[in-house]
C-alpha cells in the first residue's frame, strides 16, 4: 500500500512539474510581446518596400495587441485601428489592414502568424474579404527581439520558370 501512494505521489508529482514547465516556456510578458511586435513590423516595412506582394499596408488591427501603445506603432509609421473602426470603414470602401493572429513561443523562439487582410463592400456585390498569412519567427539577442520571415502565402499564379521553347 506504501509503494502504491509512493508511485501515486511521485507521478502527480511529475505531472504538476511537467505543466509548471509547459506554462512557463509558453508565455510571453506584454514587454516581450511588444518588442516582438516591434521587430515584425520593421521587417514589414522593409519587406513592403522590396517585395511586390506586400504592397503598402499602414493599418494595424488592434485585436489581439490591445496592450500596445498606439502611439508606439505610429513611431514606425502604422496606425492602430480598432474593430469598430474596420467595421465602418469596410462599408464604405476597400480598407487594407494588418492583423497579429497569434504570438507563440515555442523552444525559445517566439512564433508570429500575421495576415495581411483585405475587406470591403463592391458597390454592387457581396461584401469581401481576403487574407494572406505570413509566419515570421522572432528570437531574442543581446540587442533584443530579432525577427525573420520563415513562411508567405503561394501566389496565386504560379509561373514556370523553364523558358518557353517553341517545338
Amino acid at each position: 500500500m506504501k509503494f502504491v501512494w509512493t508511485i501515486s505521489i511521485l507521478f502527480l508529482g511529475l505531472v504538476a512539474f511537467a505543466r509548471g514547465q509547459q506554462t512557463s516556456s509558453g508565455r510571453l510578458s506584454d514587454v516581450d510581446k511588444t518588442a516582438i511586435i516591434e521587430s515584425v513590423l520593421n521587417l514589414e516595412l522593409r519587406n513592403q518596400s522590396s517585395i511586390p506582394d506586400f504592397g503598402t499596408v499602414r493599418k494595424v488591427s488592434s485585436r489581439n495587441i490591445e496592450f500596445i501603445e498606439p502611439s508606439l506603432l505610429s513611431n514606425h509609421g502604422f496606425t492602430v485601428v480598432t474593430a469598430g473602426e474596420l467595421s465602418a470603414s469596410t462599408r464604405e470602401q476597400f480598407v487594407e489592414y494588418l492583423l497579429f493572429k497569434q504570438i507563440l513561443l515555442r523552444d525559445g523562439v517566439a512564433v508570429v502568424a500575421l495576415s495581411h487582410v483585405t475587406e470591403g463592400r463592391p458597390c454592387f456585390g457581396a461584401p469581401f474579404s481576403s487574407e494572406r498569412r505570413y509566419t515570421y519567427k522572432a528570437r531574442q539577442t543581446v540587442v533584443g527581439w530579432i525577427a525573420e520571415l520563415t513562411q508567405r502565402p503561394t501566389p496565386p499564379i504560379s509561373f514556370s520558370l523553364k523558358p518557353l521553347v517553341p517545338r
